[in-house]
Parts: structure tokens; sequence; C-alpha cells
């Protein structure tokens, strides 16, 4: 009777471990669907920094994330893009945690000079789509330019390098254009 007891739990347990397995690896294939349905994460930029706030007063901007439409504190990543004197720089920099759930601060660490395009990733190394990037393109007076958050349809996406070079280019012969009237 012990032994039929043993095996009948055994055998429960193992039915109850493959059928989490399958429910774990359906839940993983289908977690950029259900981020299309249900809500992901999601991230916004604020610009003008709200002076009223001493947490994020100095910023350049302000990153928000979320998960649906609830504030998260979400790993997030920063890495600055740019041409300064027609050379391209990369600096990758640290966001600053404010004290509101979900906001963190971008001070502007990678110098004065040049045009950048700022790439702030929440959950970078997430390997079920569920990354989400807010680009923000700084002019050469450094000043806030232009605020997106690249899609493909609802789906959101990341930059390939190849984005933001060709980006960055683009930008730099319209300020040469515009300089040459």
């Amino acid at each position: 009777m012990r032994i039929t007891r043993s095996f009948v739990t055994r055998a429960a347990l193992g039915a109850t471990m493959v059928v989490g397995l399958v429910a774990v690896t359906a839940a993983t294939k289908s977690a950029t669907s259900r981020a299309a349905v249900f809500g992901g994460p999601w991230i916004s930029v604020e610009t003008p920094v709200n002076p009223y706030v001493s947490s994020v007063t100095g910023g350049l901007f302000v990153v928000h994330t979320y998960i649906h439409q609830n504030p998260a504190d979400l790993p997030v990543s920063g890495r600055a893009e740019g041409l300064v004197d027609g050379q391209r720089r990369s600096v990758p920099f640290t966001l600053t945690r404010s004290t509101q759930t979900g906001t963190y601060v971008v001070r502007r660490e990678w110098g004065d000079k040049g045009i950048w395009t700022v790439l702030v990733t929440a959950m970078p190394d997430a390997k079920n789509g569920w990354r989400i990037q807010a680009v923000v393109d700084v002019g050469a007076d450094g000043a806030v330019e232009k605020v997106s958050v690249p899609r493909d349809g609802y789906t959101p996406r990341v930059l390939t390098d190849a984005d933001v070079e060709r980006g960055l280019r683009d930008r730099a012969k319209a300020m040469l254009a515009v300089g040459a009237r």
C-alpha cells in the first residue's frame, strides 16, 4: 500500500511538473501577443523638467516607466550616440532614480558639443519582447528637439545601430543645409 501511494504521488507530481512546464513555455512564447492585448511595459519622457520636484532638478529630461497604466520601477539603461565635430561618439550614462515610482532623471553626461540621440531602454535584458525604448534627439544647443518610442505597428521595437547612425547623419545634413542658406 505504501509503495502504491508513493508511486501515485510521484506520477501526480510528474504530471503537475509537465503541465507547469507547458504553461510556462506557452506564457513565454505569447508574451509579445499578451503585451499587445493586455498592455506590457511603457516608457514616456517629460520635458521640460518640473522645477518644483527637487529630485529631478538639473535634469535634461525625466523618464517614466509603466507596466500597464501603473508606474513601475523597471530596469533601465541609457546611451547617448552623437556626432561631435564630425566624429561619432557613444557614451553610456546612468539614469538617476527619482523619489517617485517609475521615474528616472537623465542628466547630460555626454558633453556640451555636438548633436545627440539619447536612447533610454526599459527592461534592456528582456528576452520575451518586452523591451521598450524612448529615443530623444538633443540638438547642438543642448535642447530636446524630438521624443519618440519606435514601434512596428503597435509593437515597440529597439533601434538598431544602423537606425541611430542614419538618423544622426540625416540630422547633421539638415543642419548643414539650414546653415548654408
